[in-house]
């Protein structure tokens, strides 16, 4: 065994996890995060790059969605200037756009310094790492009242709220920005089950990589339930795409694929049937993690606290037509008692803003399926979390697609990239194939 190969895998991780869930450390400044620690990195990896090659190259998909990136900066400065606010919480939106991009470069490099490479499939197993990590790190803070009094010393991420209103955490996971994150990479696996047959033709990643699914589904929910999201776009992809075959008969690959996911899903739900039954925290956990599913196996009536909310009381929406047009220039602070991302964001910047920014995500969308022809289904589904998730929250997702600008693509041994996603729209089962991630 390698063991140094291992704790530069672990400490890469690590890295993946401080980009892929920001947090601040105590004895920093508050404002000063990991992620904005690795983008430094990524700027000091990108200028060496040039030197090496002695010129300036940016990916045109880059430069086009920076320049809606500012678009959108500046109609939000507009708004908060034409509406005497000081509310820069999206007129600096470009900051936050190149930290993301800085910082996934950073990540990137680093993996590929040490791999060689990084494409989809190894930056989606170290995405799944950081986030059962991230599910497991959260159950014991919870459970290990000196653990969680270590990291509340070293670690800063508003947990003195978090405490305030009972919610589980994780070190930099925590509330609707972790549950994002964690749908993403259920997408993500979603995407490598259905297209990756080293994944599906392999015993053991296809165990890896279900057990790790619904860790991340069932674990991540009760530190945010947007988990779930991820989770249903997630098995729509799988079964869509991969679960039926021409004629209605299932593959070898298939078979294998739903003995192992059949066997997995009855030892996970004992496991969980078990915990329920004698652990109190953790029933109250699922209880609040699923209370939907509860609610509607108990009452018969698919709903939650949070719905009746978003329903009854969420909805605002501008009152004149420079409101609707222009917005209020107004965000933070829990200013319109909202937390839907249509209504503050037409709120913030009016439907002008609305649209630019709706604009970027379409764009870095088709970006990445123009980049990559094995990405045209991930980037559909990826797109369609954008604008689910915005029904229930305010959020930035522009951190994976900054990760999917950076990343390789999949080649075969000729150096042809290796387009999956003809199979998988033909519903195409080939007996064999190349493999991904050589």
């Amino acid at each position: 065994m390698n063991v140094g190969r291992y704790i530069v895998m672990f400490l890469l991780g690590c890295i993946v996890s401080g980009f892929y869930y920001p947090f601040s450390f105590s004895f920093l400044p508050e404002s000063l995060n990991t992620k904005q620690i690795i983008g430094v990195l990524g700027i000091l990896a990108f200028v060496i790059k040039c030197l090496k090659e002695r010129k300036v190259e940016m990916q045109r998909m880059v430069v086009v969605s920076a320049l809606l990136a500012i678009a959108f900066s500046v109609w939000c400065y507009f708004s908060m200037i034409d509406n005497g606010t000081d509310d820069t919480s999206y007129a600096t939106y470009i900051v936050s756009y190149a930290v993301w991009l800085g910082g996934a470069f950073g990540m990137i490099s680093l993996i590929k310094a040490y791999h060689g490479y990084c494409n989809l499939q190894l930056i989606t197993n170290y995405l799944i790492f950081a986030a059962v990590a991230q599910c497991i790190l959260a159950q014991i803070i919870d459970n290990n009242v000196a653990f969680q009094t270590f990291v509340d010393t070293w670690v800063e991420q508003g947990q003195v709220f978090l405490h305030e209103v009972d919610r589980i955490y994780g070190i930099g996971a925590s509330l609707d920005p972790a549950g994002v994150r964690f749908a993403s990479v259920l997408i993500l696996i979603g995407h490598q089950i259905t297209v990756n047959r080293k994944v599906t033709d392999s015993n053991k990643l296809t165990t890896v990589y279900i057990i790790s699914f619904f860790i991340i589904l069932v674990l991540g929910n009760l530190i945010s339930r947007t988990t779930t999201v991820g989770g249903a776009l997630a098995l729509v992809y799988i079964f869509l795409f991969f679960g039926f075959a021409r004629g209605g008969n299932l593959t070898q690959r298939q078979l294998r694929f739903y003995g192992i996911l059949a066997a997995i899903i009855v030892v996970g739900a004992t496991v969980l049937v078990m915990l329920y039954n004698t652990n109190p925290d953790f029933r109250a956990q699922l209880r609040f993690g699923f209370e939907g599913f509860f609610n509607l196996f108990e009452q018969g009536e698919f709903r939650t606290d949070s719905s009746d909310k978003l329903q009854g009381e969420m909805w605002v929406w501008p009152e004149t037509n420079h409101d609707w047009l222009i917005g209020r220039g107004l965000f933070g602070g829990w200013v319109f008692s909202t937390d839907i991302g249509y209504c503050r964001f037409t709120l913030y910047c009016g439907l002008i803003g609305l649209s630019i920014f709706t604009l970027l995500f379409l764009y870095c969308a088709y970006a990445v399926t123009f980049k990559f022809r094995s990405m045209e289904v991930l980037s559909l589904f990826i797109l369609s979390l954008t604008f689910v998730i915005w029904v229930k929250v305010a959020t930035d997702l522009f951190f994976i697609y900054a990760i999917l600008f950076c990343i390789d693509g999949d080649y075969d041994e000729d150096g042809n990239e290796i387009d999956w996603d003809a199979r998988l729209t033909g519903f195409v089962e080939p007996d064999t194939g190349p493999e991904l991630g050589t």
